[in-house]
């Protein structure tokens, strides 16, 4: 068991390191360009003054300069990198003192009406999602939003696998992460996406083949000119007729080079994310078949975007005055470059949203891996082989609890409840959240806050924070009625994990007693298996005719006017209330004379 602290302590000490040398060496480039380019004028002053020799040394400081512009923003972009690595184990130290408010907390992906997502806290501030998201791609974000939301509970085995491949891997999931975080495009993948799938070809397919016969006719044409077999004015004839046939198409051939452009920009910032995962190999079935959607069929797709990336480039040289001018005249050159463009788009245009999943999946996987790489003490659960357990965990716990945590054992059978009471703040609602939230994240892949676990596999659903609604004048006991239909209705359609937290409070004290003995019967009778915490002492008479209900309790003692909670869950039902004490203690009523 790997404690992460000092791996990424000094990994954090290696990139401040690198970083500062990064840092010379672009001082340095800056230094250098500035040299060149004063060079260079001084060439063109001199050549402008005398001797024209000193015109071709401007023209070759002119050509180092370019290499060097280049250069210095391959540096730049190095330097970058190293910071966001840089960012990346700061965080990661920061989360694991329990410091993780400043990350992206996922509220925009709540549910109100999802089957667990508001209970358990699973978005927003404090949030489980904020706690385990490191996505640096915002489709990652989303797709790891629904894979916790999911409640799939298929192929946890090779979920499991996954995340432990990907785990042991940190230099990779940093260095695809660093990269993903670096790309800022001007359309996102979505938008990409969407334009190429809807994108309707308004170049005529003889593009195909009249710029080639144009530009041959063209060729020859000045042939005959030169060799005077014909005079001059038919190269004038050609001019004018090459624009008139590319001018029709002008405005179509510039919408789609302006929209090009910018899809140029945002694969050549993917590519880099496409690189990595086409040169890395993987052993487990998820990631080996999520890398095979980023496979073309007669190339790799590195080498589409960079074929891509070559054609709209061409496009581009449209924008240049002699192109736009003698290329369109005697080689129809837009009308050459926009079909080449199109036919691209017919031929991989589908494939992309494809390629884009597959990097938000492979943004997901390092999400979840390096939560597993976080927590070395976490257990896999295993499937158990018991046809008759639902669950069974010994020393389980919530998993953003700080600083002394307790932790308690459940063990619980297919189409049994435990009936959990308990005083005030003694621990109930904690525990019902720490079983919860370790079912979803068994059902994800995820190791779980405990010693052991061992599970059968099935959905999670839960009533626990029950609202009103003003705006659909909605009581808080209709909302609460409305919960429980749909945890009927979800039965129905198969087994589940049911979790309730003091149900059909919005109505008297005997009501509630009744109706929440025939909502338990009514659970019983489908089959289903959970958890009730409630403080109405009457539920606890169910177990007395139901050998499949058992009664749990957590205890508070009041010693020398003082509270004391120890957390631990005890078989049995709760005999110490603190209602009254902390009313006294707090001053909100008097002592009773």
């Amino acid at each position: 068991m790997t404690d992460p602290k000092p791996t990424y302590q000094a990994r954090l000490k290696h990139f401040n390191q690198a970083a500062d040398t990064q840092k010379r060496r672009l001082r340095r480039s800056s230094f250098l360009r500035i040299g060149v380019f004063i060079a260079a004028a001084y060439l063109v002053y001199l050549a402008l003054q005398g001797p024209l020799w000193y015109g071709a040394g401007a023209l070759a400081m002119a050509g180092l300069f370019v290499y060097l512009v280049a250069r210095h923003q391959d540096l730049r972009y190095e330097y970058q990198r190293l910071k966001e690595l840089i960012w990346l184990n700061q965080t990661e130290l920061r989360v694991l003192e329990g410091d993780f408010e400043h990350l992206e907390d996922g509220a925009a992906f709540g549910e109100t009406d999802h089957a667990f997502a508001e209970d358990l806290d699973l978005f927003g501030p404090s949030s489980f999602f904020q706690y385990v998201n490191r996505t640096g791609l915002s489709p990652g974000a989303a797709a790891l939003a629904k894979w916790l939301c999911s409640n799939d509970t298929s192929g946890i085995p090779a979920k499991q696998e996954a995340i432990r491949e990907l785990k042991e891997q940190l230099d990779w999931r940093q260095e695809f992460t660093a990269t993903a975080r670096l790309i800022s495009t001007p359309l996102s993948a979505g938008e990409l996406t969407d334009w190429m799938h809807t994108y309707t070809p308004t170049i005529p397919s003889w593009s195909k083949y009249l710029p080639l016969a144009f530009s041959a006719l063209s060729l020859l044409m000045g042939l005959l000119v030169v060799f005077g077999v014909v005079p001059p004015g038919w190269l004038v004839v050609l001019f004018f007729t090459g624009l008139l046939i590319t001018l029709p198409f002008a405005k179509k051939i510039g919408q789609l080079a302006l929209a090009t452009g910018k899809t140029q920009e945002t694969f050549r910032q993917y590519r880099r994310l496409v690189t990595q995962v086409e040169a890395h190999t993987f052993q487990s079935e998820r990631l080996k078949n999520l890398k095979e959607h980023l496979k073309g069929k007669d190339k790799s797709v590195s080498d589409i975007l960079k074929q891509f990336n070559r054609l709209v480039g061409a496009l581009d040289q449209r924008n240049n005055l002699l192109v736009a001018v003698f290329a369109n005249a005697f080689f129809l050159w837009d009308l050459r470059q926009a079909y080449a463009v199109e036919q691209w788009l017919g031929t991989y245009g589908e494939h992309t949203r494809e390629w884009f999943e597959a990097l938000a999946g492979f943004d997901a996987w390092n999400s979840l891996s390096n939560f597993a790489w976080n927590h070395p003490g976490y257990a896999f659960p295993e499937i158990t082989k018991n046809k008759g357990l639902a669950l069974e965990a010994t020393q389980l716990a919530h998993p953003l609890l700080k600083g002394k945590v307790v932790c308690n054992d459940i063990k619980i059978e297919k189409g049994h409840f435990m009936v959990i009471t308990g005083a005030n703040m003694a621990g109930k609602s904690t525990f019902l959240r720490a079983v919860s939230l370790s079912m979803l994240m068994a059902n994800t892949g995820l190791p779980v806050c405990a010693k052991t676990m061992s599970y059968t596999p099935m959905p999670l659903i839960t009533s626990m924070r029950t609202t009103d609604s003003l705006s659909r004048q909605e009581s808080y006991f209709f909302a609460e009625l409305k919960r429980l239909k749909v945890i009927v209705d979800h039965l129905v359609e198969g087994p589940y994990f049911v979790v309730l937290d003091e149900i059909l409070k919005g109505t008297n004290s005997k009501d509630k007693a009744r109706g929440s003995k025939e909502f338990l019967s009514r659970l019983l009778r489908m089959h289903a298996t959970g958890l009730i915490a409630t403080h109405d002492l009457s539920l606890c008479e169910v177990a007395g005719s139901r050998p499949e209900v058992r009664n749990y309790f957590f205890d508070v003692e009041i010693r020398e006017g003082q509270l004391f909670f120890d957390y631990k869950m005890k078989p049995g039902v709760c005999s110490n209330m603190n209602a009254s004490f902390l009313l006294r203690k707090m001053g909100v009523v008097e002592d009773s004379q």
